[in-house]
């Protein structure tokens, strides 16, 4: 079986995806759900999926969403002459 970790790794790509920065953790409920299915049928417990996300996987799906906007701004910026 894969670490938790990698695995969610590898699926957070998947899950966000849309761009645009985001104040509510509410917002990501729906992907929340989504990822603990995901991990549940890959054989991890929802306890090791809140872990490998701090304990909030709302909250865990937005600072990622917000980091990789961040990240696509400025890259944008950087190729801006």
């Amino acid at each position: 079986m894969a670490d938790v970790n990698d695995w969610l790794d590898d699926l957070i790509q998947e899950i966000i995806n849309s761009p645009g920065f985001h104040e509510n953790k509410a917002e990501f409920r729906d992907q929340a759900k989504i990822l603990i299915v995901s991990g549940e049928a890959q054989g991890f417990t929802v306890a090791q999926i809140k872990e490998a996300c701090g304990g909030d996987v709302e909250r865990y799906l937005l600072d990622q969403q917000n980091a990789m906007t961040d990240v696509e701004l400025q890259r944008k910026i950087d190729e801006d002459p």
